[in-house]
């Protein structure tokens, strides 16, 4: 038996259904303009998903955070606040913008952002602050929020690891100034394998990036942006839509098997997990686990065809990073020498959940 940490099975399942859909599209539209009207129209209906006014459709999470970073003028001369525990492409796109990252450790107990830190790493030219929710679960808005409105610094929501995931009945991505979202292929709503992402708008910045994603027609504009920016793909855009129609079956499906995690591996004692806190709901990518025997538990797990996936290398411990690194983080530290981030996809059998589990009660057993 194997389980692979990004296994397709939800594409597997709707194969026939994109099939159907991509034939019909391609014989029903004729031009450009089908197309952007088709665009338009899932915008609205996700911008209304999320709880924000606009929303724009473009090719990849990476470019929605370089879009939302040139929308509110974030450029040399400036720096950013992130998390140390996040995918390269955030402060990739910062210094993208000719702007400086500021990295901040993580909590021990959620492994988000730790908001104490922040302020004391704010500077004279410290513009914004990335919210990455990582590991589905938000990191803590309130006073992150907060702390902005104190200092006049924007918030971006990075939701690319958190779409539909949920703080206080609302969905992520609602709460500050911009929010950017990943379609990739092993998110909830994702497209069948390319990129896909999604910004959204609650104010007037709007016409300003949206603006970016058309410089093909505008020397001027293109200039400015540095690059080409790319709407979504016609056929990244036909996958989202019908998996959309199946989104509240796969956030079920996904939390059946966290639940099932959580309940068999909390009391296992050299494990630690990671629980959502009150007024919280995280539909989760993976499932990520600590454990004092990281290696020797995850090499066993493979050999018995658990295919699971190594932790986020910390940006700090990273080369290209190493000049933007003037401070210890212990928790991210510990974090790349104990994490194990475990399968949990679209549709997981709770076969395949209890199979994982029932592996790793009995190494722990083996060993007392």
């Amino acid at each position: 038996m194997a389980i692979r940490y990004e296994d397709t099975k939800v594409e597997r399942l709707l194969l026939k259904e994109y099939l159907r859909e991509i034939a019909l599209t391609l014989k029903k539209i004729e031009g450009l303009g089908e197309i952007e009207n088709r665009l338009s129209k899932f915008e609205n209906l996700f911008a209304k998903y999320i709880g924000t006014k606009y929303s724009i459709a473009v090719n990849s999470g990476t470019d929605a955070l370089q879009l939302s970073l040139l929308g509110l003028g974030i450029s040399k001369g400036d720096s950013v606040i992130i998390p140390n525990i996040t995918y390269p492409a955030v402060p990739l796109s910062i210094i993208y913008t000719g702007a400086e990252p500021i990295f901040i450790d993580v909590k021990e107990d959620d492994l988000e952002m730790n908001e104490s830190l922040i302020e004391e790493n704010i500077r004279n030219n410290t513009k914004a602050i990335i919210a990455v929710h990582m590991f589905a679960r938000p990191c803590n808005l309130n006073r992150i929020i907060k702390i902005a409105k104190k200092y006049n610094l924007y918030v971006i929501e990075d939701c690319c690891q958190a779409e539909s995931s949920e703080y206080k009945n609302k969905k992520l991505g609602s709460f500050g100034d911009l929010s950017c979202f990943s379609f990739s292929y092993y998110k909830p709503l994702s497209s069948c394998g390319g990129g896909g992402g999604m910004i959204c708008f609650n104010d007037e910045k709007y016409k300003k990036i949206a603006d970016y994603t058309r410089i093909w027609k505008d020397d001027e504009v293109l200039l400015k942006a540095g690059r080409r920016f790319a709407r979504m793909y016609l056929l990244d855009l036909i996958s989202i839509e019908v998996k959309f129609r199946y989104l509240k079956e796969i956030i079920k499906s996904r939390l059946k098997i966290k639940k099932i995690y959580e309940e068999n591996l909390a009391k296992i004692k050299g494990i630690k997990i990671f629980k959502d806190k009150d007024d919280v709901l995280s539909v989760p990518q993976n499932f990520v686990i600590f454990s004092e025997e990281r290696d020797k538990l995850g090499k066993y797990l493979k050999e018995k065809g658990v295919v699971w996936q190594k932790p986020y290398t910390p940006l700090h411990l990273m080369g290209i990073f190493k000049k933007y690194t003037s401070s210890s983080f212990p928790v991210s530290d510990k974090y790349w020498k104990k994490a194990i981030q475990l399968p949990l996809f679209s549709f997981m059998n709770e076969e395949e959940c209890l199979y994982i589990t029932n592996l790793i009660k009995k190494y722990y057993r083996n060993k007392s």
